[in-house]
C-alpha cells in the first residue's frame, strides 16, 4: 500500500510538472488564411467545408467577439485568443488540424463567459464539462468532444455565441433550456 501511493504521488507529478504553466506547441504557426478575405467571404468558405480547421476557427472567435481579424498568421490568433483567456494556454495548436467540439464548447463558453453548473464550478472548465453545459443551454446539438466540427454547425455555434452576446439569451433552436442564464 505504501508504494502504491508513492507511485500515484510520482505520476501526479509528472503530470503537473508535464503540463502546467507550459504553453502547448503550435503547429503551422505562419499559417495563413486566403489574404484580404471579407467576413462574408470568411463564412462563404467556411460553411462549405466538411470541417473547420483550427486556424479557421480562432478567426471566427475573434471575429464574434471583435468584428475584425487583425491577426496575419495562426500564432498571432492562437497568442490573441490565449492572452484573453479563451483558450488554455497548455494545448497544442495545429494550423491545419480539425476543430474538435470539445474546444469549440471551451472557447464559446469562454468567450461568452457562460455562468457554470455545480461541475464547472467546482472542477473548472474542460471541454468535456463546456460541451455539456454548451449542449445543456442549447448551443450545441448532442455528440461527443472529440467529433470534429463541420463548417455548418461551426456558423450555428457562433450565430448562437452573437446572439447571447447580444441579449443574454440564447435562440431556441435546438430545445435547450434557452432563456436567461
Amino acid at each position: 500500500m505504501r508504494y502504491g501511493k508513492a507511485i500515484w504521488a510520482a505520476a501526479l507529478a509528472a503530470v503537473f510538472a508535464a503540463g502546467c504553466g507550459q504553453p502547448g506547441r503550435i503547429d503551422g504557426p505562419a499559417a495563413k488564411l486566403p489574404p484580404g478575405e471579407s467576413s462574408p467571404a470568411y463564412l462563404d468558405r467556411v460553411a462549405s467545408g466538411k470541417t473547420v480547421s483550427e486556424n479557421d476557427a480562432a478567426r471566427g472567435i475573434l471575429l464574434l467577439l471583435d468584428g475584425q481579424d487583425p491577426a496575419g498568421t495562426f500564432q498571432q490568433r492562437v497568442e490573441a485568443l490565449r492572452a484573453r483567456g479563451i483558450v488554455d494556454a497548455s494545448w497544442d495548436f495545429q494550423a491545419d488540424r480539425d476543430l474538435t467540439r470539445g474546444k469549440l464548447a471551451y472557447m464559446i463558453w469562454r468567450a461568452c463567459k457562460l455562468p457554470g453548473g455545480v461541475t464547472l464550478t467546482l472542477a473548472g472548465p474542460s471541454q468535456r464539462y463546456c460541451l455539456r453545459e454548451l449542449q445543456y443551454r442549447g448551443f450545441m446539438a448532442e455528440g461527443t468532444m472529440f467529433t470534429p466540427v463541420s463548417g455548418m454547425e461551426f456558423l450555428a455555434v457562433l450565430t448562437r455565441a452573437d446572439h447571447y452576446l447580444q441579449t443574454g439569451q440564447v435562440p431556441e433552436v435546438l430545445g435547450g433550456t434557452g432563456g436567461a442564464p
